[in-house]
């Protein structure tokens, strides 16, 4: 099945040794950038950075299909607390396979919180867990700030001022190798990246909600990257 959230993943990819191995998502915002999480870049050599976009699995990728990045933007990124966990990845070369992109929403916009957003990616399913090679989705509902602190407490859940959301799944939740993907929320008929995959205490545990980087928060930042960029 095709969707717009899975049409819009690309798996980030580390060359090691002549391999290639997943270590984050992301989600194509026009033909030259990937919105990311800036914590999966950070200090990395970029030149062993490849994307690998709109494959629901990573088994037999062509080497066609590993396109090399070319440079990363950040803004403000606090490595330590992770505030401001957000990156735009420039493609060295431009995508021209899809005709529609990820949405980001106007800052402001609030997720309804009796409806479920979904996330995909390709990461583990547990705890120190090899990432997957089929992409997966799951429906996780988006918490309040003041919920979120009943779940993790004060010290551990999202401030005012830190543009994050937590979001907690039923019965499953994000994982080392879905950092940088998208969360996905629908609002007025429209689906939107609401959210980006941050970090967490553990995961594929009850009632423990991840941390999400607000999209919408940064708007103004991306498009005046991507603009400058044309």
């Amino acid at each position: 099945m095709v969707s717009l959230q899975e049409k819009f993943q690309a798996a980030l990819i580390l060359e090691e040794e002549e391999q290639f191995k997943h270590f984050c998502g992301g989600s194509l915002l026009n033909n030259k950038w990937i919105l990311t999480s800036a914590h999966c870049l950070w200090q990395r050599n970029l030149e062993n950075v490849f994307a690998v976009i709109g494959r629901e699995n990573l088994r037999n990728v062509s080497c066609e299909e590993y396109r090399p990045v070319q440079r990363v933007e950040y803004v403000y990124f606090q490595y330590a607390s992770l505030r401001n966990d957000i990156a735009l990845l420039r493609l060295h070369e431009a995508y021209n396979g899809f005709t529609t992109y990820a949405k980001i929403p106007s800052y402001g916009m609030k997720a309804y919180r009796k409806s479920p957003c979904k996330i995909i990616g390709f990461g583990a399913k547990q705890f120190a867990g090899a990432a997957q090679n089929q992409m997966y989705e799951a429906e996780v509902y988006v918490l309040s700030n003041r919920d979120c602190r009943r779940f993790l407490n004060s010290i551990w859940a999202p401030q005012r001022g830190d543009n994050q959301v937590c979001a907690l799944g039923l019965t499953q939740d994000t994982c080392q190798g879905d950092s940088g993907g998208p969360l996905i929320c629908k609002y007025k008929g429209n689906f939107y990246v609401y959210g980006i995959i941050s970090h967490g205490l553990s995961c594929g545990l009850m009632n423990v909600p991840a941390i999400y980087t607000v999209a919408g928060a940064y708007k103004e930042w991306i498009n005046s990257i991507m603009n400058e960029s044309k």
